[in-house]
């Protein structure tokens, strides 16, 4: 049966050492529209710049991406482990972009940061440093999550998200 419904677009962000905790976050989006939506009436759209940004020419990649995808979300869930990502030549990462010109339009961030473990010679000690201090900006700015597994991650944000 068809129904009315409001469709909200969350951006899911983070830098790729959490491709995968990325993707998780689009399966349980789907999860809350299964069970939630119809009674509703809200659509939650999983976002990415992957998925909702197309080729173009003219300006700063990052620039294209918060134009083409990023203000047109209502909601952004960032996702960080042992990365901070790439600069942007605005900011220390297109992640940290994403989030920095999301809060500066009024809109509600969700941030997750992991403490599970990580192979220290696979981890790049300038990316972690850097995502350190971000986190530590983060902590005087509001709430955050953390979570040390999958499991914990796939609790918290389904929690969170209702």
């Amino acid at each position: 049966m068809s129904y009315q419904a409001t469709v909200l677009q969350v951006m899911i962000a983070s830098p790729n050492d959490v491709r995968s905790k990325r993707k998780l976050a689009q399966e349980i989006i789907l999860e809350w529209n299964a069970i939630n939506s119809f009674q509703k009436k809200i659509i939650l759209m999983p976002t990415t710049w992957e998925t909702h940004s197309a080729p173009l020419m003219g300006d700063r990649p990052q620039a294209i991406i918060n134009e083409q995808v990023l203000k047109n979300c209502d909601l952004l869930i960032g996702i960080f482990w042992t990365r901070i990502g790439t600069p942007t030549g605005e900011s220390v990462s297109g992640t940290v972009e994403e989030i920095q010109e999301h809060i500066s339009a009024g809109k509600p961030v969700m941030l997750y940061f992991s403490t599970a473990p990580a192979h220290l010679e696979t981890v790049d000690q300038d990316q972690y440093e850097r995502l350190k201090q971000f986190k530590e900006t983060c902590l005087n700015k509001g709430l955050i999550e953390t979570y040390a597994d999958l499991a914990e991650f796939v609790k918290n944000s389904s929690d969170n998200l209702q």
